[in-house]
């Protein structure tokens, strides 16, 4: 009987479950892919997920949060923690602290994993969540990247670091659609904090394009939707990219071990 495997990320503020098929080929996208917030080490929703595993399933748990009670819970058949060796090639000096979504998002590129997206070009692949990294990847090879504060981060710390800059909750979710000259305190901080990051990424692109003339934008991660980049091209997005990722490290993995 064919076995399915499933990844189990582990991020910061959320984990993510996702299935793919035994046949899946790297461009496939998952099955199913379920998430819930990390209010406590293992939330009720999660205990629910092993109730998915049939018997001779892989199961993989990875990401960079704290992975102690997912892998007691799940009994993985592989475990990827931060600073297990990486197959990846990589210009980055001390591989072993690169983070495993940056890791995944670029083995991914290197795999092919993204529909139309020749991996023997040049990307600059963007995962826009709490943080927002870029990397960069060549012919395949990871030359390195950056990681900059998301949308909410941006907002939460104009909040905290004024007296009088309010806290907001509501307008993220909207912010793709928030005017580039705010007429109140509210939409102004949040197009600081939007049209900023959308003109940093425009702005690093322009600038590497010139050494590398078919860069293209993978886009992946909850704020990726909201992005424009309307001078960028050629552009993909692809929500799923991280697990893909993920699902391709451990293929290979398996198959070389």
């Amino acid at each position: 009987m064919a076995m399915s495997t499933w990844i189990l990320e582990v991020g910061n503020s959320r984990a993510k479950w996702a299935k793919f098929s035994p046949e899946a080929s790297p461009q496939d996208d998952p099955l199913s892919v379920n998430a819930c917030p990390l209010a406590e080490p293992l939330p009720d929703t999660a205990r629910g997920w092993v109730e998915d595993i049939a018997a001779g399933d892989h199961v993989v748990v990875t990401g960079s949060g704290n992975l102690g009670p997912w892998i007691e819970a799940f009994r993985p058949t592989r475990v990827f923690r931060p600073g297990d060796g990486i197959p990846l090639h990589t210009d980055v000096r001390e591989p072993g602290k690169l983070g495993l979504d940056r890791v995944a998002n670029a083995w991914a590129v290197a795999m092919g994993c993204v529909p139309g997206a020749d991996p023997s070009k040049a990307w600059m692949v963007v995962d826009a969540g709490t943080c927002v990294t870029v990397d960069f990847v060549v012919g395949g090879r990871h030359l390195g990247g950056s990681i900059a504060p998301g949308v909410r981060m941006r907002l939460q710390a104009m909040h905290q670091h004024t007296h009088a800059l309010p806290r907001i909750e509501d307008a993220v979710s909207s912010m793709g659609n928030t005017p580039v000259l705010g007429t109140n305190t509210k939409d102004a901080m949040v197009s600081g904090a939007f049209h900023s990051l959308d003109a940093e990424l425009s702005g690093t692109w322009m600038r590497l394009k010139d050494e590398f003339p078919n860069l293209g934008i993978i886009l992946t991660g909850g704020d990726a939707q909201h992005l424009q980049l309307r001078a960028v091209s050629p552009r993909f997005a692809d929500a799923n990219l991280t697990l893909k990722g993920h699902h391709a490290l451990h293929k290979h993995l398996h198959d070389t071990h």
